[in-house]
């Protein structure tokens, strides 16, 4: 808590303050952009840090139309420095505020087959709430995937145990029939509370299948995520909810780019961006990661993406000049993980 550093004042008036200015990562152009940027926050220890390292290249600001583009703009710049200036890849660094941000660079990396590395996180497709949201959606295309069924068969929570799912499986061995098929005509030892939940769940799913002719996948996304309770599921009151929640609002976001496209081809799209198997983790790569996690860490060439209001700084720092305070700190954080280039 940075606050301990002013009650330690507070507590030893005749306490000796010696400042550490100079800075040995980072050129003067950086430092001073970085210091008008912390220079906004109250309450704090002006310090003039100093390099002798000289002033370096200027920083590059390039507005993207979308994150789409941005990321496009990312991977065009690194080819150029690895081409032109003999940048190596793995000394790039791209930094974004929400885990969430992750999924277009990753999508634009996985298309251009360049590989990378993703820090502190798990790669979008891989993430929970994402195999959950998607295996709903292979579910409602093709009712008898019984590995998606088993995923979100009793996710949220509707009264479906692992018992009587291994009664329906042992059921649908049995007969050779689909899970689905199973569930329009539950085995007899089953108890009425199951059945009951297992009736509701093969309603809602039904109910799903009919829509897709209609709906388009973000729409039938927004569908699944209201009747199942999913969102509320998310949404649970703790940061890392809001964080997920965040995630499932990034692959909507990816639906509603493909709105004119089928639900199986959607899915056949998401198959090829989320198969990431052939991706070298040790090659020369660039590092992807959030600003938290990039604390105590250079990179001679970082790139700051998402830098829009609700973003960086997000939305819950509007209010909070606290909070505010603290996007500060990530963005000074950020800019000042960069030796040389900063865009």
């Amino acid at each position: 808590d940075y606050r301990n550093i002013r009650r330690l004042r507070d507590d030893h008036p005749d306490l000796i303050m010696i400042l550490l200015e100079q800075n040995y990562r980072s050129t003067q152009t950086i430092l001073d952009a970085a210091q008008a940027v912390i220079r906004q926050n109250a309450d704090r220890t002006e310090k003039a840090l100093f390099t002798q390292r000289g002033a370096g290249l200027k920083i590059t600001v390039h507005e993207a139309y979308d994150q789409d583009a941005e990321a496009r703009f990312v991977i065009d710049t690194i080819a150029e420095l690895a081409a032109q200036d003999g940048v190596s890849p793995g000394g790039c660094a791209v930094m974004y505020r929400t885990n969430a941000q992750s999924r277009a660079l990753e999508d634009a990396f996985i298309r251009a087959g360049l590989p990378y590395r993703l820090v502190g996180a798990t790669r979008f497709y891989a993430r929970r709430e994402i195999k959950d949201v998607i295996a709903f959606l292979r579910l409602i295309h093709n009712p008898a995937d019984s590995v998606s069924m088993a995923r979100v068969i009793n996710v949220p929570l509707r009264g479906i145990g692992q018992k009587t799912i291994e009664t329906l499986e042992s059921a649908v061995r049995r007969s050779g029939i689909p899970i689905y098929e199973a569930l329009k005509a539950p085995p007899a030892d089953l108890g009425s509370r199951a059945v009951r939940a297992l009736a509701s769940f093969r309603e809602s799913l039904e109910n799903w299948i009919a829509m897709r002719e209609v709906l388009n996948v973000a729409q039938l996304i927004d569908r699944v995520l209201q009747d199942s309770g999913y969102a509320d599921y998310l949404r649970d009151g703790t940061e890392e909810g809001e964080d997920r929640w965040a995630n499932v609002l990034e692959l909507r976001n990816v639906a509603a780019d493909y709105a004119d496209m089928p639900l199986a081809d959607f899915l056949a799209e998401v198959a090829l961006v989320s198969d990431v198997d052939n991706l070298d983790e040790d090659a020369d790569a660039p590092t992807l990661l959030t600003l938290h996690s990039a604390k105590g860490l250079e990179f001679p060439v970082v790139f700051l993406t998402g830098l829009e209001e609700g973003l960086l700084p997000h939305s819950r720092s509007f209010d909070d000049p606290d909070q505010m305070a603290e996007e500060r700190r990530l963005m000074y954080v950020g800019l000042t993980r960069a030796k040389d280039r900063l865009y």
